[in-house]
């Protein structure tokens, strides 16, 4: 029994890889331009397809979900099948981090998911690959490889590979059905499977030309998704009950709803409302299709999409509440700014239903965000030394910045804020932290304006994902220019001065007093007897507003 196994993500098969089999396998594989010794007589008896990457999706990288690649595979196979009197199968292989052992890995996995049925060794099988690297793995572990598309020769690919046909439908967008190039280079079964299945289409262009994301699926390649999760899980029963009475039943969309603990929620409290999440990261797109799968939402409808929150999503006056939780820093700091956040309100307004609301919970700046004030910090409650040691690994950074003691930090803080955006000219020098530094009573403090001390306060103990908590702003407005900015969108702020629980208010949460601030960090005034100590001023608010 010999095996030909051709393994990659599947994203497309082209008309050159049909063709390309259709003029080898006719013959035995010892006339084949094989690298490496072909195993046995040369006798080819069945295609292994091994779809890798199978449980992702929702990105560039690997824009297509597994059943869709495997069905594309089948048709392509089919064809295979019918020429050639070849059997074949698909085994669908998870994603693996990055690791050198990629080759050996895929192998164990086919065995494991065949019932041990399908031992692929160097003593029968050939390996069809066009992935360089990859072909010297399968060399390295004794297989022949057949290089399809890569030409050893000249270093160089010598017909268009699947991920430039995607590419190429994506530039392309709507138009991708009227390309003659696109009909001859992918096979077609593929052309049929995208005519029948438009969607597909329509999701690979919207995920190439969003502007905001990385060829991952996230907005950031620093961000540790699962210490952002568990984060967000330890206190988000606190956040919910602070919205909760805002919500209006019906249709309610979570905007940026993370790994889904918000919906978990909303789906006790509304079972007969439509829940649905938005969030653009693809791997917290995964996380909440697990809670759903682990039955975490209950009986309640709760549908979740991969979408840009800055693009119109919904219809009309078609949404009862829209929350938006800790999502709207985001929008300004990878937008630009106050234009893009307006436009988001904008667009709010216009899917929101008449008397139905948004609910913003998010971090608020202080009125006099620009004034001086006195920042004293705690220096004995860690290291200060080394501060701006340099790390590749965030792990290793994250363990450095939580031996730093909060003034260590500080400093530290003050260098790394928004250092990225305005060494890439998307944001300007004014938004470097200036600060001038003192004792007060033996003790370091620090004059700089209130903005950047909340900035500092409200960021300093996200050390697991720092390197992008520094490129974000919270403290950018006010809760009277945030309600600015929901009256010029459109709607009616809800205040409720008898039960201000009960409506838009900012608020200083108690929990960050007692979990971050207390004993580390302390504001004070300049007056002629010397320092008058200050309270903490306001870090939260929840925003109400009603179309009316």
């Amino acid at each position: 029994m010999a095996y030909l196994l051709f393994p990659g993500r599947h994203l497309v098969n082209t008309r050159f890889q049909e063709e390309y089999l259709l003029a080898w396998l006719k013959q035995p594989l010892t006339s084949l331009p094989v690298i490496g010794s072909v195993p046995g007589d040369g006798t080819l008896d069945e295609l292994v397809f091994g779809i890798t990457s199978a449980n992702q999706a929702n990105s560039r990288f690997n824009p297509i979900p597994f059943h869709v690649r495997a069905l594309g595979v089948d048709r392509f196979a089919r064809h295979l099948k019918d020429a050639l009197d070849l059997d074949y199968r698909i085994v669908g292989i998870p994603h693996f981090g990055p690791t050198n052992r990629f080759a050996e890995l895929t192998i164990k996995e086919i065995r494991e998911q065949t019932e041990d049925d399908l031992a692929l060794t160097p003593a029968n099988t050939v390996v069809l690959c066009s992935t360089p690297a990859l072909i010297e793995a399968y060399l390295a572990l004794g297989y022949a490889v057949l290089p399809a598309e890569w030409d050893a020769a000249t270093s160089s690919f010598q017909a268009v590979t699947p991920i430039e046909v995607i590419k190429r439908l994506a530039d392309l967008g709507s138009a991708w059905d009227d390309d003659p190039q696109l009909r001859r280079t992918l096979a077609p079964a593929w052309y049929g499977l995208f005519r029948d299945f438009p969607e597909v289409p329509k999701r690979i262009t919207r995920l190439y030309q969003d502007p905001l994301l990385n060829d991952h699926g996230s907005l950031t390649d620093t961000r540790n998704y699962g210490t952002y999760a568990r984060a967000m899980d330890s206190i988000i029963g606190l956040k919910y009950q602070e919205i909760k009475v805002g919500v209006v039943p019906g249709k309610i969309v979570d905007e940026g709803c993370a790994d889904g603990a918000l919906l978990v929620q909303l789906a006790k409290d509304f079972p007969d409302s439509d829940l649905l999440g938005i969030d653009i990261a693809a791997e917290f797109i995964a996380r909440c299709h697990e809670r759903q799968r682990m039955g975490e939402f209950g009986g309640a409808f709760v549908h979740v999409h991969q979408r840009n929150l800055l693009d119109p999503i919904f219809t009309p006056g078609s949404i009862d509440t829209t929350i938006c939780n800790s999502t709207t820093h985001e929008l300004w700091s990878y937008g630009d700014r106050q234009t893009t956040l307006d436009a988001y309100l904008a667009e709010k307004f216009r899917q929101t239903r008449k008397g139905g609301r948004l609910v913003i919970r998010d971090v608020v700046g202080f009125p006099e965000k620009h004034e001086p004030v006195l920042m004293v910090c705690e220096d004995a409650d860690g290291s200060n030394d080394d501060i701006f040691k340099e790390f590749a690994d965030n792990e290793a950074l994250a363990t450095h910045l939580e031996a730093l003691s909060t003034r260590a930090r500080f400093l530290r803080f003050a260098r790394d804020f928004l250092a990225e955006q305005r060494q890439a000219g998307t944001r300007g020098p004014e938004t470097q932290i200036q600060f001038e530094e003192l004792e007060v009573a033996g003790r370091p403090g620090f004059w700089l304006r209130w903005k950047d001390a909340m900035e500092f306060l409200t960021k300093k103990d996200y050390v697991d994902n720092w390197r992008s908590e520094v490129q974000e702003e919270f403290c950018f407005w006010s809760f009277d220019e945030w309600k600015q900015a929901l009256a010029r969108a459109g709607f009616a702020v809800l205040e409720n001065p008898n039960q201000p629980e009960e409506g838009s208010r900012a608020y200083l949460s108690a929990w960050r007093v007692q979990h971050s601030f207390r004993n580390k960090v302390m504001f004070y005034t300049e007056n002629a007897g010397g320092h008058s100590l200050l309270d903490y001023p306001p870090t939260n608010m929840i925003l109400v507003g009603e179309k009316r």
